[in-house]
């Protein structure tokens, strides 16, 4: 990893922590009005947040019943709504896409937790702000803003196996309505450890270490904002830069399969993001966001788990532009919303080939891929009586790829959605509320069109999955110390992506395809109880099941990687205000995963228990509390497997110092 200036770890990083809440009409990308409704949705705020002691915004996700993170065969750590394909859970930071749309996924891992000042989780049909590919549900990642007053906050960790995290952020207004944040981060880790070494029999350590788990990189974040009375504008940018290891997976025998033994020299995304509102009248506005992303990947791949030989290299380089318009029309007991979406991004891809050196490869094509997503729609609120609120929209997506690289050229798909929801204040205490929505995601050029240095077959007939989609919730206030929530759900989706295995020769290779679909059905529940004045419990439960549709043959293919139940209990302790402490016992059911032969696997259950400690050691005045934690996760070294050969972290231990709060 190449030496970084102090001054970028200190001025320019996105690891911003300060306890100031987002305009939400500027950086959430679906505002809520009053007789807005929507599906089920979650906060993470900056005090859950910060008792979680993150060090990746991946962190955030580990212990929510109804979401699920897991690290796929490329190493990225990929959050699931209910199960769901990673593709069909969309990300966002500050009202743009997040993730790479060559791809169609973001690798959460590599994303500092201090950039995120809070997140929103919405399961189900997602508002037509998301704009196209939101099947499953959306998480809206929003950065932080500086206040009226100056505000400085660090952070440094050091953990196992040779873990470092260090962060500090200042943030002040300007003067004349305009305010600034910049700040720094990095973090460095040596490995990841095993927790059960009969889950990756083939991996060649000696110790508890995963092979070619490293980390090392820097992030950086930076905004400027003006608020008006009338017009509110921020700008900001994101840039991450990361080298790292990408574990094998540890069930292929090499010598029989090919496991990917792969390295990531390279990882940069810079994010250029603007937001706005301006008012036109009392009853007027609209709301606008543009984006321009850059993202650069360099994948090695070496002969074998020695990582000494290399094999060959993947080049890729995209260049994303994007932009929002929403106007939005409230009167109070009704309100309409029109908007507009529209992106476009180029994929630009060089695979070369070596006898084993990197000085001597020699480049292949250089192939360039494009896609174009358009989404436009509108959404009307309306308040049927004083305890009934009632939401209807209707939209159309277009995806188109003009460019295909060597493949051939794909026609233009669309797509229609709608979405319906109702909720009721049954009492003061009670609201009741029920939607149903159609949504669809268009195949990745990645899904279309990509062999990952020969591992699939493309499938360039790839049609759109489209999902129906249905929820039923409940919120209880029974008392100002208990709330219960419940949501019963359903999904029914045609045109499923999934994975087969083709025998092409000697070798075994996976390609994407349509099954016929796939029905799921599932039960969330979430009780949150002040016990004592001291002491605070959470339950979380997550149910379900999912069946596949028939084939045309009558075969019924098998779901993979969705684990039959989620169950997430806590307990918060806080003897004396400033001590505070934390368990957190998580319960994963069973699921089914594919083998490189082409079989079922069953992935087993699991259950970890998670700890975290926090003591305040002194206040300083006009920046904020000192506090000392420790965190311990997986504590038990329990083996979580979400996909076969590719297991979650064992134990990890952590201590750290904070200075400032959210």
């Amino acid at each position: 990893m190449k030496a970084r200036p102090l001054a970028l770890t200190l001025l320019f990083s996105c690891t911003p922590a300060f306890a100031q809440t987002l305009p939400d009409d500027i950086i959430v990308t679906a505002s809520r009005g009053e007789s807005r409704v929507q599906s089920p949705s979650l906060i993470i705020d900056g005090a859950a947040i910060d008792e979680r002691a993150p060090v990746a915004a991946a962190d955030l996700f580990r212990s929510i019943a109804g979401l699920s993170l897991r690290v796929n065969s490329r190493g990225e750590s990929v959050v699931r709504v209910r199960g769901s394909e990673e593709r069909q859970t969309t990300v966002f930071l500050d009202g743009a896409p997040l993730a790479t749309p060559w791809d169609g996924r973001v690798d959460l891992a590599l994303l500092p937790a201090g950039l995120i000042g809070r997140v929103s989780v919405i399961k189900g049909a997602a508002p037509i702000e998301y704009g196209a590919n939101a099947v499953a549900g959306v998480v809206d990642l929003q950065t932080l803003i500086a206040s009226d007053r100056a505000t400085v906050r660090g952070e440094g960790q050091v953990g196992t196996f040779g873990l470092v995290s260090t962060s500090a952020i200042v943030a002040a207004p300007l003067g004349g309505h305009f305010s600034i944040i910049s700040g720094g981060s990095y973090t460095r880790r040596n490995a990841e450890r095993i927790a059960k070494r009969s889950s990756v029999p083939f991996d060649l350590s000696q110790d508890e270490r995963r092979t070619n788990t490293d980390f090392d990189g820097s992030s950086g974040f930076g905004a400027v904002g003006y608020e008006g009375d009338d017009l509110q504008v921020r700008l900001s940018l994101l840039h991450a830069d990361v080298e790292r290891g990408i574990a094998a997976q540890g069930d292929l025998d090499p010598a029989t399969a090919s496991p990917r033994y792969w390295r990531y020299p390279r990882w940069s995304l810079d994010q250029l993001t603007i937001t706005g509102k301006y008012r036109f009248s009392s009853i007027a506005s609209l709301r606008v966001a543009g984006w321009r992303q850059w993202f650069g990947q360099t994948i090695h791949a070496y002969r074998d788990a020695s990582y000494s030989s290399l094999r060959s290299q993947e080049r890729g380089d995209d260049r994303t532009s994007g932009a929002r318009a929403t106007l939005t029309s409230d009167w109070g007991a009704s309100a309409l919303r029109l908007s507009a979406t529209a992106q476009t991004s180029t994929h630009i891809q060089t695979d070369a080939t070596t006898a084993g050196l990197a000085s001597d490869f020699v480049d292949g094509n250089t192939l360039r891929y494009r896609q174009n997503l358009y989404s436009v729609g509108g959404e009307f609120d309306q308040r049927l009586s004083p305890s009934i609120d009632a939401t209807i929209g209707i939209g159309i997506d277009r995806a188109e790829t003009p460019l295909t690289g060597d493949k051939p050229a794909q026609r233009a798909n669309d797509a229609m959605s709608f979405h319906a929801a109702a909720r009721w204040e049954a009492s003061p205490n009670v609201k009741l509320s029920a939607s149903l929505g159609r949504r669809s995601r268009f195949p990745s050029p990645r899904e279309l069109f990509g062999e990952s240095l020969g591992r699939f077959l493309s499938n360039s007939d790839l049609a759109p999955e489209k999902a129906l989609l249905g929820d039923v919730s409940m919120h209880w206030s029974v008392s100002p110390a208990l709330s219960v929530d419940a949501n019963l759900w359903a999904s029914d989706t045609d045109g499923t992506i999934s994975q087969r295995v083709v025998r092409v020769g000697s070798v075994n290779r996976r390609q994407r395809y349509n099954m016929a679909g796939n029905f799921a059905y599932g039960l969330e529940a979430s009780v949150n109880a002040k016990l004592t004045p001291k002491l605070s419990a959470e339950l979380g439960i997550a149910l379900q099941h999912g069946r596949a549709k028939a084939e045309a043959n009558g075969i019924r293919p098998t779901l993979f990687q969705r684990p039959t139940h989620q169950i997430t209990a806590a307990l918060d302790w806080s003897p004396v205000p400033a001590i505070d402490l934390r368990a957190e016992v998580q319960r994963g059911g069973a699921a089914l995963d594919l083998s490189d032969g082409g079989s079922t696997v069953r992935l087993p259950g699991y259950a970890s228990l998670n700890l975290r400690a926090f003591t305040t050691i002194a206040t300083i005045r006009g920046v904020g509390p000192l506090a000392l934690f420790a965190a311990a996760d997986n504590l038990t070294d329990a083996l979580i497997l979400p996909q076969l050969g590719l297991p979650s972290p064992g134990r990890s231990l952590r201590v750290g110092i904070r200075i400032g709060s959210r």
